[in-house]
């Protein structure tokens, strides 16, 4: 019972988290790092499900681009969703929305 205790509380404490301390090395084939996106990039309404991404710096043009997402059940089921060579981002970043028509996006490493 020991043993089962410790084994799930290890697994608790190495699983990947979102956090705003990620690793600033570019993603492979990118110019831009997962730090680069959490840090300049936000979510806007742009209509009743559908969001927008807006990101500073023309780094990051293709996020802004290649980028959206879109609201299924309510603001918790924000769901972001990049095409081509971007959809990595989809499998670590996450949005999270702050109000009705603002959101932040957040990733893991």
């Amino acid at each position: 019972m020991k043993l089962a205790f410790i084994l799930i509380l290890s697994l608790f404490m190495t699983s990947p988290a979102y956090s705003r301390d990620l690793e600033s090395t570019n993603i492979k084939g990118l110019s831009f790092s997962y730090r680069d996106v959490q840090q300049n990039c936000t979510v806007q309404r742009a209509g009743q499900d559908s969001l927008s991404i807006e990101c500073l710096g023309n780094h990051l043009k293709s996020v802004s681009r290649s980028c959206g997402g879109y609201i299924s059940r309510g603001l918790e089921s924000a769901k972001l969703n990049c095409g081509g060579a971007l959809w990595v981002l989809n499998q670590q970043c996450k949005i999270e929305m702050r109000s009705a028509n603002y959101g932040e996006i957040n990733c893991k490493t």
